[in-house]
């Protein structure tokens, strides 16, 4: 697994580091995680500055569609996903789908102004 994850449910956040090359079982396992947690709310830090992405235009799609799916079941989390430009590029159609959550997001190219960030943002309830 080319990604990996630690849920806090006391601070309510989601840390995801994806590291090498990133499949759709990879993102599709993370999905299950946090909606098997009741984390959909919490805010979310994904840095994405070490990976690679390793799908197909329709595995890309149906993760849109699972992106889609999870935002019907209630209050998102904020975002703040770390990339570089190229990597943002490469990921924009994935980012759309989480950017039409109403939820704060915003993209980065460092984690510790990213984090800075996140912990600026008021809390979100389910």
């Amino acid at each position: 697994m080319a990604i990996y994850w630690t849920i806090d449910s006391r601070r309510r956040s989601v840390e995801l580091m994806a590291d090498g090359e990133v499949s759709m079982a990879d993102a599709m396992a993370f999905f299950d995680a946090v909606e098997g947690a009741n984390a959909l709310s919490y805010s979310k830090l994904l840095d994405g500055t070490r990976a690679r992405v390793a799908m197909t235009p329709d595995d890309v799609l149906s993760i849109v569609v699972r992106i889609r799916g999870l935002h019907a079941l209630g209050t998102m989390g904020a975002l703040a996903v770390v990339a570089t430009a190229e990597q943002a590029q490469r990921i924009a159609r994935l980012l759309g789908a989480a950017a039409v959550a109403d939820r704060p997001m915003k993209l980065f190219d460092d984690v510790k102004q990213a984090r800075r960030w996140l912990e600026a943002q008021p809390p979100r309830l389910p």
